[in-house]
C-alpha cells in the first residue's frame, strides 16, 4: 500500500446556460488532498483554505465521510490522516461538492489499489453528488458532456480552446443548489425545450471542433435561469448586457457567480459585472482563470 497519496481536483462550472444537467468545464482553481493511511481506525482531517467555517473537521467532513464509507464498501477498515487544501469557495456554484467527492474516490482507488475506469468513478460519484455535469468535468478537465442511463453514466470531453478567456464575478453569499433547484417549473413548453436544445447542441458542436467563434445566443437559456434570477439581484441585466469582446455569460451552476466567457477585454467585463452587482448592494470579488484541459485524471499522482 502507498504511504501516502496526493489528488488534485479543478474547480467546475456547470449549465453553461442551455446545457443544464448535461455539461460543465474545469476551472484553475484546486481542492487538494494528501491521504496516508494509518494502521489503526481512527481519521484526522486538517484543513487550509477558501471558507474554513464552512469546513468540518472531523469524520463529518464530507471528504473523510467518501474516503471512509467507500473503503469500507472495499473491505478495507482501516484510519487515516486527510490534510485538505482548498482553493475552491463552497456554495457559489464552482463544484466544491463535486471536487471534493471526485478526490475522495481517486483517493480511494489510489489506496486500494485498483484501476481508475471513467465510467465506474462517474458513475459512483454522480450517485453521491445527484448529477453527473460537475463530477464528470471535475474528473476529465476540459469540456465534457455527460448523459445519465440508470446507474451509469456516459461522458465525453474536449478541450477547451486558449482564446477563450473566462471571468468569474463571486457574490459573498452562498446559495445552495437545493434552494436553487426549489424554484424551477415542473414541466417545459416545447418551444422553450426546442429553444434550449438548439443552442445547446450548438455549443456542444463548436466546442468540440476546437472553435472559439461563440455567440452570445448560444447562452440564452430557458429552462433555470429565469426562474433563479430573482435569488441573484442583478442577473437579468448581466444576462442582457452588451459589451466588446463578450462572448457568453451565465450563471455559474446554480449560482450566485456569474460566469462570462471572453475573447479580450476580460478584466473591464469583469469590473461591469461586479459594478452592475454592487449596484443591487452585493459585495462580489472578480477572479480571472483559465481552463483546466487536465482534470483529476491527469492531476492524480502518488506523492
Amino acid at each position: 500500500m502507498l504511504k501516502r497519496i496526493s489528488v488534485r481536483v479543478p474547480a467546475t462550472t456547470a449549465n453553461l446556460g442551455c446545457l443544464f444537467d448535461c455539461a460543465a468545464l474545469a476551472l484553475s482553481l484546486y481542492l487538494d488532498l494528501h491521504v496516508s493511511p494509518r494502521t489503526d481506525d481512527a481519521i484526522t482531517v486538517e484543513y487550509k483554505g477558501i471558507n474554513p467555517e464552512r469546513i468540518p473537521v472531523d469524520e463529518n467532513n464530507l471528504i473523510a465521510r467518501t474516503i471512509r464509507e467507500t473503503m469500507r464498501g472495499c473491505g478495507k477498515h482501516r484510519g487515516f490522516d486527510l490534510e485538505i487544501e482548498n482553493q475552491i469557495p463552497v456554495g457559489i456554484g464552482l463544484g466544491s461538492s463535486a471536487a471534493a467527492i471526485i478526490g475522495a474516490l481517486a483517493a480511494c482507488h489510489w489506496l486500494a489499489d485498483k484501476v481508475l475506469f471513467d465510467e465506474e468513478i462517474i458513475s459512483l460519484a454522480t450517485r453521491l453528488e445527484g448529477h453527473p455535469d460537475n463530477v464528470a468535468a471535475a474528473w476529465h478537465g476540459g469540456f465534457t458532456i455527460s448523459a445519465q442511463s440508470e446507474d451509469k453514466v456516459i461522458s465525453y470531453s474536449c478541450s477547451v480552446p486558449d482564446q477563450l478567456q473566462f471571468v468569474l464575478v463571486v457574490p459573498d453569499y452562498p446559495l445552495s443548489t437545493e434552494k436553487a433547484r426549489q424554484v424551477l417549473p415542473a414541466s417545459y413548453s416545447r418551444a422553450d425545450a426546442i429553444h434550449n436544445m438548439q443552442r445547446g447542441t450548438m455549443l456542444v458542436a463548436k466546442l468540440f471542433s476546437g472553435k472559439a467563434d461563440l455567440q452570445r445566443t448560444l447562452f440564452d437559456d430557458r429552462w433555470h435561469q429565469p426562474y433563479r434570477a430573482p435569488l441573484i439581484p442583478g442577473l437579468q441585466e448581466i444576462l442582457n448586457m452588451s459589451l466588446s469582446g463578450l462572448l457568453g455569460v451565465c450563471l455559474s451552476g446554480a449560482g450566485p457567480s456569474i460566469l462570462a466567457i471572453t475573447k479580450g477585454n476580460t478584466a473591464a467585463i469583469g469590473e461591469t459585472i461586479r459594478q452592475v452587482l454592487s449596484n443591487h448592494g452585493i459585495t462580489s470579488e472578480i477572479r480571472l482563470l483559465a481552463p483546466d484541459n487536465k482534470g483529476a485524471k491527469g492531476w492524480c499522482v502518488p506523492a
